[in-house]
């Protein structure tokens, strides 16, 4: 389990840097296009906040998980999926419920950071397979 909570702090830092990226782009691109800056910051830090706080229950859900047999593990394994879904659904809610505060566009960029992390992983933290090794 060592491993999967330093794959798991590793991920986070992975979206904290994409949140960063976007977070730089979206100033950048204010510079020439004039827009509402501090509601698309908002919203890429709540995206990204609820990112981060998806992936480290995504983590425990799994140290559970472990523990319990393959049917219980299955079940409890989609109700969480549910579960992660509807609070990612929720903050979006949030945005375009309140747009004066949270752009929906850097709300949904900082939700599919989790993603992308998760795609990009395996790019920026090479590790050596076991059978070049020997």
């Amino acid at each position: 389990m060592q491993e999967a909570k330093k794959t798991l702090v590793r991920v986070i830092v992975l979206i904290w840097i994409l949140a960063a990226a976007v977070a730089v782009t979206g100033i950048v691109i204010s510079i020439f296009v004039p827009f509402a800056l501090v509601p698309f910051l908002l919203g890429e830090l709540l995206g990204s906040t609820v990112s981060m706080l998806l992936m480290m229950h995504r983590y425990s859900t799994l140290d559970v998980e472990l523990d319990m047999n393959r049917k219980s593990a299955v079940n409890h394994s989609k109700v969480m999926a549910s579960l992660r879904a509807v609070a990612a659904l929720a903050a979006l809610f949030l945005a375009f419920y309140m747009p004066q505060w949270f752009s929906p566009v850097s709300v949904f960029a900082g939700l599919f950071a989790t993603k992308a992390a998760a795609l990009l992983y395996p790019i920026v933290f090479r590790t050596k397979c076991l059978s070049e090794n020997k």
